[in-house]
């Protein structure tokens, strides 16, 4: 049962308490991040190392006890006006888990938050995704066919001309008959003049982005474009037009934010979507994108989105403004394929297709800097986060919206993982059948080109970790793939490690098809930083 309560001297707002009637013994906690660069390091399931402590999750939480296979998961459902974040409070033992929305007042009408108590915590987690998906109102995810596709981003970054563009557009076109045929080819940002400025293209762009789209989709591909459709540095022609447009500080000026982008794009401002210009804007910009063909659209930096500040509408939150947004740009081009990038999940349900579940990956399997093994954080951009980050989340694939992994590393140039590594990567896009990439197709080498084929060709439905204990990342998932049952290995760790059937669903002998091993009887064994995909036969 919950009950309300209230905490001073900080901002009014509603909270609440749950106390725990676990047994002393329960030390399990799965803890999640609502953004797409976890802010957790270390795996997302714990056991509390303090006798006590205090540990912050968002959205939904679980505890248990694993000794009897007791779980009690809080979460919420809805996201309409406020964000919702949970707090397992540990006094010796586990005592109660708090609650609370920052942007409802305390006497007004909550977001609503369920309890759900069960046996297995994985099972919780997908009962719950269920749940919220309904009361978001997100439509049936049709998942019937893996995803394909091409971004230019890891291979050119903001670097990316109009030539390297076509000159991929030519290459995947001669390969439109291989084992990896994209679906959508899409430009990522360095089309543009300025953050903001989205229908105004760079000198290095010289042909109109409407031909361009037209020869994407004359090539029977679909057309997609980057934008961050909430945001503009104040470098940009729209924020000097119209800087009423952006949200403000308390006292009245422009609320900036400091972006990732080199100067002078670096300081970014927030669109107001509560003022119906802004409104008109956002369908102008997307209108105008679908006219030219475009059907696909990448939209970045929504977490940015949120900020606390002054708004045209007074009752609007940072959460009912984002919401408002992406509602209007979902009605603006009801047809096309929304995908969220680096975005706050719950508020975004029902409003996106696609969804990035995972930081960015790169060309290195951990992060380009000395010592990475000890020295890099859980947002850090490298294929071993995007992994983690992406498994983590399992229990959203084909219920929330369809997942993205980021974009897939298989290229031997222009590369710096082992093919090992690339195993891995292409792994995330058979979890979760979303396989977009950004290797130029014109020079991947026939074996990691076959290597990309398998992420066009194989899907392990209702993926789920199997070997998960706190502390540590699974390394095994079962599902079907094409309705036998499979497994799916990732070795992350860096030793050589040999699985034996009786730990991985498996029975009698089965098809090894990642490597490919062919058949398999008893056991398999792989190095460090290798993957393998397992199907029954």
């Amino acid at each position: 049962m919950i009950k309300q309560v209230v905490w001073a001297p900080e901002k009014p707002c509603y909270r609440a308490e749950m106390l725990l009637d676990l047994p002393p013994s329960a030390q399990f906690v799965f803890r999640n991040s609502n953004n797409m660069c976890p802010i957790l390091p270390g795996s997302s399931a714990h056991t509390p190392a303090a006798p006590e402590c205090e540990m912050p999750s968002q959205d939904v939480i679980v505890v248990g006890d694993e000794a009897s296979s007791r779980y009690i998961l809080a979460g919420a459902i809805t996201a309409h006006r406020s964000m919702t974040y949970f707090t397992l409070v540990k006094r010796g033992r586990f005592h109660s888990i708090l609650v609370k929305q920052p942007d409802i007042a305390p006497d007004a009408v909550p977001e609503d938050v369920i309890v759900l108590e069960g046996d297995d915590w994985r099972k919780l987690l997908i009962q719950y995704a269920d749940q919220a998906a309904r009361a978001m109102a997100v439509k049936p995810i049709k998942a019937e066919k893996n995803v394909t596709g091409y971004c230019t981003w890891y291979y050119y970054y903001a670097d990316v001309t109009e030539k390297d563009f076509l000159e991929n557009l030519e290459a995947l076109k001669a390969k439109k008959d291989s084992c990896y045929s994209a679906q959508v080819v899409q430009i990522d940002d360095g089309y543009q003049t300025f953050q903001g400025d989205w229908l105004d293209q760079d000198p290095s762009w010289p042909t109109p982005l409407e031909e361009i789209g037209k020869r994407i989709t004359d090539a029977g591909m679909q057309a997609g474009i980057w934008t961050m459709p909430l945001l503009a540095s104040t470098a940009s022609r729209v924020f000097r037009e119209h800087p009423d447009w952006f949200v403000r500080r308390p006292d009245g000026s422009v609320l900036e934010i400091h972006g990732w982008s080199p100067p002078p794009d670096h300081l970014w401002v927030c669109l107001d979507a509560t003022q119906e210009a802004v409104q008109e804007h956002l369908r102008n910009v997307f209108q105008t994108f679908r006219k030219w063909g475009y059907s696909y659209f990448k939209m970045d930096g929504l977490c940015y989105g949120l900020p606390q500040g002054k708004r045209s509408d007074p009752n609007a939150t940072p959460v009912s403004a984002f919401r408002l947004a992406m509602k209007t740009i979902r009605e603006a081009v009801p047809d096309a394929t929304l995908l969220g990038c680096c975005p706050p999940y719950m508020p975004l349900l029902g409003l996106v297709d696609h969804c990035r579940v995972s930081p960015d990956t790169s060309r290195y399997y951990h992060p380009d800097r000395p010592f990475y093994n000890c020295d890099y954080a859980p947002g850090d951009c490298c294929i071993a986060n995007a992994l983690h980050a992406t498994i983590s989340r399992f229990w959203w694939f084909d219920r929330f919206f369809r997942a993205d992994p980021d974009t897939l590393m298989a290229r031997q140039d222009n590369a710096f993982y082992t093919l090992g590594e690339a195993r891995i990567s292409v792994m995330t896009g058979i979890l979760t059948g979303v396989s977009i990439t950004s290797d130029h197709l014109g020079r991947i080498a026939p074996d990691r080109l076959e290597l990309l084929g398998k992420a066009a060709r194989y899907r392990l439905r209702n993926a789920m970790p199997v070997d998960w204990v706190p502390d540590r990342w699974p390394q095994i998932f079962s599902g079907s793939v094409d309705g036998k049952n499979a497994t799916a290995i990732i070795n992350d760790s860096d030793k050589t490690l040999t699985y034996h059937f009786e730990s991985l669903n498996l029975t009698g002998t089965a098809e090894e098809v990642l490597q490919p091993m062919g058949k398999v009887t008893g056991s398999i064994t792989l190095p460090p930083h290798d993957a393998a995909l397992l199907i029954q036969c």
